[in-house]
């Protein structure tokens, strides 16, 4: 099964790259602030229902998908103990009069693009990858054919694709409305008739680098790129002459849709939080389906197939169990969707634990309803920033939403000053289950604003800088003549920090010490000072490239033991956990470290940082039923599952360190617990990670309590002293003249921005 799993995981990758570009959109409604509003969440509901399918294992991965002369075709998959087994069936759309049969494959064979004829018939392409042995050598093969198999599994016939070619994969498969099997694989259109015999083949006129999509009436569309106008466009292809004709260019950001045939109109798709209808030529998408407004627990859904824009089938992966599951998705009459007074949230890219709970509150609530816009879907292939821009753009015209899910590429600073945020302490202290106490009080500290709240901030992760406790002593800071004191003490050739690039160390050494720059309440910036032009020294001796033979030199070892070795004196941290801190202890260091953090004039060099933070407008007109809905982020429910950053909760802190003073562990096939240990690998030997002791777990939350800046993740900081740096990396000016230059910049920027 080793070919299987390899082609096989590679599909999945390329399906997952699609569907992480499918993001979330919804537009406002009754009681909400604004945002874009152009209908109401109403006119996109509609009803899921799973299909129950007989003779499906639990486990099964579902592949291909038709609808055909009213029944439902498809095939899954299910990993067994060796090999796998297919399974094809059909059945009525409601999933009765099921007929199914399977097919165990042996180890490194597939099946792939399965057409069904409408008949009980499949035709699919079958691959089989063999082992090949003469005296001591050993070599593989890989053998294509085209097979029909009947209702009962039965073998009609077989057709060899790739002759003794090894060079070859399929594209695409189809069954034409004329009943011949067309295979398109790297060398063009090979033909074959309903009994398996040659009936001939074309080469395309252009070369295909694109996807195809077969329309309802069996017109072909294929993805082609306009190199001319650096735009993905859509045409026809004629299969009996291999011309291609017309051109029409795909709406907005192309790649962030699925595309499926239409019934009403050429295409559905599947994409921006729901379902959207276009045809060819059209401007714009229409939207006929929203997955929050429906409350689906599934961001997508794949296999879609029609029945009218009212009615449709696909795929969707249920979040709880993590298998597909067969829907049916039914247009809601808008009479029939409950009254409830709707709050706008607006976001670039909608975090996944947002949206899960969106849907949550939307199917609770008995009062208020949660409508996204997810600005993403403005971007275009030409502009993947639109979408910011657009949504900046829009809260500074006054069209605020309820609620505000931030962004690095946000003027933040400029909404605070401006008093768009509402200050979210009154909240907390009116609230009879939530307590400003029991949250570590260095992060809300850090958050403030003027004494205010303005963002709620549920999870962080700190990022510091960790080195051997024998090579930097244990002190909590130091400065940059500290750091080279250090090195100079050290072997020629020791790196400070690994892996990293001029640009890379200078993007890192603004996040991490950025905001001793900057003091926005007075608007005061020291990016003229001694300590920033000796950053900008320090960031120059980083090289511009790394070298060809950075990750393969025999004198450099293996990556694992740099640490370990003394080849590299500091690693970047991002301590998200305990397990940050005992891993780098245990593992790549191999014994006592100190979280030094970053080199800076303060002697700060660790910062707080977040992944997720959120705000509630000033000027909602619903901001009990906006708290509602953000305390939720602050509970015992929220602060108890958060993995992978520490809970801002201090109590559910507390659950993680005892769980880090225990050996890790799983049940088993009989529900017995199973210990085990976490490794680390050097030059190909294991190294256990024990638990932590008690001391270990103490230290590390005494650290965390003790950070008390923020992770500079401003963009247009960034890239303001990228453009000014660079003409003294490439020796045109000297730091401090850049560092003038850097100095009025920002100046200005933060007297335009506070």
């Amino acid at each position: 099964m080793r070919m299987y799993r390899k082609k096989f995981r590679g599909y999945l990758l390329i399906v997952c790259a699609v569907l992480a570009a499918l993001f979330f959109s919804g537009c406002g409604g009754k009681g909400g602030t604004g945002g874009g509003a152009l209908a109401s969440p109403k006119e996109y509901v509609y009803k899921a229902e799973e299909v129950k399918i007989e003779g499906i294992g639990e486990q099964a991965n579902y592949n291909d998908f038709f609808i055909k002369n009213g029944r439902i075709y498809l095939s899954s998959m299910e990993w067994m103990e060796e090999g796998c087994r297919v399974t094809f069936a059909n059945m009525n759309p409601d999933g009765t009069d099921a007929q199914s049969f399977f097919i165990d494959l042996k180890e490194n064979s597939y099946v792939s693009w399965m057409n069904p004829d409408g008949q009980g018939n499949f035709y699919v392409v079958y691959d089989e990858f063999i082992q090949e042995r003469e005296a001591e050598e050993e070599s593989w093969r890989d053998d294509y054919y085209l097979l029909k198999l009947d209702s009962a599994g039965r073998e009609v016939w077989k057709q060899p694709l790739n002759g003794d070619s090894q060079d070859y994969w399929v594209n695409w498969v189809r069954l034409l409305e004329d009943g011949r099997i067309v295979v398109a694989d790297q060398n063009g259109f090979s033909f074959f008739d309903e009994n398996g015999k040659a009936a001939g083949s074309i080469q395309p006129a252009e070369e295909i680098n694109g996807g195809v999509h077969f329309l309802q009436d069996g017109t072909i569309i294929m993805n082609s790129y306009n190199e001319k106008t650096g735009k993905s466009v859509l045409r026809k292809l004629d299969l009996n002459t291999g011309e291609f004709s017309g051109e029409y260019t795909l709406p907005g950001n192309s790649g962030s849709y699925s595309f499926y045939p239409g019934v009403e109109s050429d295409f559905l798709l599947v994409g921006n939080g729901g379902v959207y209808s276009y045809n060819l030529g059209d401007e714009g998408t229409k939207k006929i389906m929203d997955f929050i407004d429906s409350d689906m627990n599934a961001g997508y859904i794949y296999n879609l197939c029609a029945v009218s824009e009212k009615e449709f089938y696909g795929m969707m992966n249920d979040e709880l169990t993590g298998q597909d599951v067969l829907m049916k998705f039914t247009k809601v009459d808008p009479k029939d969707v409950a009254d409830k007074t709707v709050l706008t949230l607006a976001c670039n890219d909608l975090n996944w634990e947002v949206r899960k709970h969106v849907v949550e509150f939307n199917k609770a609530d008995p009062e208020y309803r949660i409508q996204i816009t997810d600005y993403s879907q403005y971007n275009t292939e030409e502009d993947y920033s639109a979408g910011i821009t657009r949504l900046n753009t829009d809260i500074v015209s006054g069209k605020m939403p309820d609620i505000l899910l931030l962004d690095a590429y946000l003027p933040l600073e400029s909404y605070m000053a401006k008093g768009l945020f509402e200050d979210l302490y009154p909240y907390m202290d009116k609230d009879g289950e939530l307590k400003r106490e029991d949250y570590f009080p260095n992060v809300l500290k850090a958050y403030e604003n003027n004494g205010k709240l303005y963002r709620l901030v549920p999870k962080f992760t700190i990022y510091t800088v960790a080195g051997k406790t024998a090579d930097v002593g244990s002190r909590t800071g130091w400065t940059l003549q500290d750091l080279r004191e250090v090195m100079a003490s050290k072997p020629e050739g020791m790196e400070v920090f690994s892996e990293m690039t001029r640009e890379s160390m200078l993007h890192y050494s603004i996040q991490m010490t950025g905001s001793q720059f900057i003091d926005w309440e007075s608007g005061k910036c020291g990016f003229d000072s001694e300590e920033f032009i000796s950053l900008l020294e320090f960031v120059k001796e980083f090289p511009e490239m790394l070298p060809e033979d950075y990750y393969n030199n025999a004198l450099r070892g293996d990556l694992n033991s740099w640490f370990r070795e003394g080849k590299v004196l500091l690693e970047r941290m991002s301590l998200y956990g305990f397990s940050a801190y005992n891993y780098s202890k245990k593992g790549t260091f191999g014994e006592d470290i100190t979280m030094i953090g970053f080199p800076s004039g303060d002697g700060k060099g660790s910062s707080i940082g977040a992944q997720l933070e959120l705000a509630m407008s000033s000027k909602s007109k619903n901001k009990d039923g906006a708290w509602k809905f953000l305390r939720y982020f602050l509970s015992d429910e929220f602060q108890g599952q958060t993995d992978y950053e520490w809970p801002i909760s201090m109590k559910h802190v507390d659950a993680l360190a005892e769980k880090a003073k225990k050996r890790p562990s799983y049940e088993d096939e009989n529900g017995n617990l199973v210990e085990y240990d976490e490794v680390y690998y050097v030059n190909g030997a294991e190294v256990p990670i024990s638990p932590m002791t008690q001391e270990e777990v103490e230290e590390v939350i005494a650290f965390v309590q003790s950070v008390d800046q923020l992770n500079s993740a401003n963009q247009d900081l960034l890239k303001i002293i990228s453009e000014e740096a660079a003409p003294y990396f490439a020796g045109q000016k000297n730091a401090k003249e850049v560092a003038d230059i850097i100095q009025n910049r920002v100046q200005i920027y933060v007297n335009e921005n506070r």
